[in-house]
């Protein structure tokens, strides 16, 4: 006699004691998977910086000069680059032909002046062929994978991360040097400095850093403290809302005006940073608006600092616990080669300030 075997299936509990354990198991995971995509987009952004600073290495053995942090075509430079007479243009035009984008060098070239009309101000959102196939283009290679851009990108043509290294200056880094005014880091307005012209060594000055495009105007990470008309960091760090570490207080940006939304415009709030407040600090403007003093700190979404190029082409990590020295310390005008008050950070933003201090690997 025959008998039928009947097929046992799981039970309710044995389902919810997988269920669980596969939901431990992706709890498990999910953050090493998380870690590993962020180690990638941190390298990307390394990658970035290299190539940036390799492309200002090229672009001074092609001129002997490196590129000015804006070029207004005032005083002894070239013509203008500018519809409004006099406007400074970036860093980031002068090197497109060295990051293989030579055919938007060349497009911006034939509009710039004196063959041109001039190109449209840094600003510029119109909606035309030529500002949408050019002014609007986005560069990979100016965007870090790891930040997120403005929410508002009405005055926000074209993305930018990463900045020219202004030196331990607040005090007048967005002056000129024809203005009798000479700040200690690599980029300054319509000065272009020989690779000689850094004694402190290629090796332990910094050429271009890091910096969180988007965030809230109150962020501590992308907003802009305004109206910070004092020359000392701890005036900048007394920002900070003491409640709430990632937010600062008091006056701030307007939401249309974010620090990484216009790489083609050369002042110091929008492609230049200070090594004065310490990585991932908060950043402080002198006046309500976006032309005048800017104490950019260096920032990133990266854990712990954020990413440098030195000037002999290395990316560097630096810590946000790297020493600032002394924070109540005033920037003064025309430091000359007095060294940096602002402890080791500092030093490695001044080109000429004859301290020893530099980056161990």
């Amino acid at each position: 006699m025959k008998r039928s075997l009947r097929q046992r299936g799981f039970t309710l509990v044995e389902l919810l004691v997988v269920i669980a354990i596969i939901g431990i198991l992706v709890g498990l995971l999910l953050p090493a998977v998380q870690a590993a995509r962020e180690a990638a987009r941190r390298m990307q952004c390394s990658n970035n910086l290299k190539q940036l600073s390799l492309a200002a290495l090229n672009y001074e053995s092609a001129f002997k000069k490196f590129p000015a942090l804006g070029h207004s075509g005032q005083g002894n430079a070239a013509p203008g680059m500018g519809a409004g007479a006099g406007w400074p243009y970036a860093w980031t035009i002068s090197i497109l032909p060295f990051i293989e984008q030579n055919s938007l060098y060349q497009n911006m070239m034939a509009q710039a002046r004196p063959g041109g009309p001039g190109l449209p101000t840094p600003w510029s959102t119109a909606n035309n062929a030529w500002e949408n196939q050019n002014w609007k283009a986005q560069i990979p290679g100016f965007i870090c994978p790891s930040d997120t851009p403005p929410t508002n990108r009405g005055e926000s043509p074209s993305l930018l991360n990463y900045r020219g290294c202004l030196g331990d200056d607040y005090h007048q880094n967005h002056f000129r040097p024809q203005d009798g005014r000479d700040n200690r880091g690599m980029f300054q307005r319509d000065r272009y400095l020989a690779i000689g012209q850094v004694p402190d060594g290629t090796s332990n000055t910094i050429l271009f850093g890091e910096s969180v495009a988007g965030g809230a105007p109150n962020d501590v990470l992308g907003g802009v403290a305004v109206n910070m008309q004092a020359w000392n960091p701890a005036a900048c760090l007394a920002r900070i809302d003491p409640a709430n570490r990632r937010r600062i207080t008091g006056a701030v940006r307007a939401d249309f005006r974010p620090q990484g939304g216009r790489a083609w415009d050369g002042r110091p709030y929008f492609v230049g940073f200070t090594t004065i407040v310490a990585p991932n600090g908060p950043s402080c403007h002198w006046g309500g608006v976006d032309g005048n003093e800017h104490m950019g700190a260096l920032s990133s979404y990266h854990t712990g600092g954020g990413q440098i190029g030195m000037v002999d082409g290395s990316v560097r990590f630096i810590s946000q616990s790297v020493d600032t020295g002394n924070q109540s310390v005033d920037d003064i005008d025309n430091p000359g080669s007095r060294p940096s008050p602002y402890g080791v950070w500092g030093a490695l933003g001044s080109r000429a300030g004859g301290e020893t201090a530099s980056l161990q690997d």
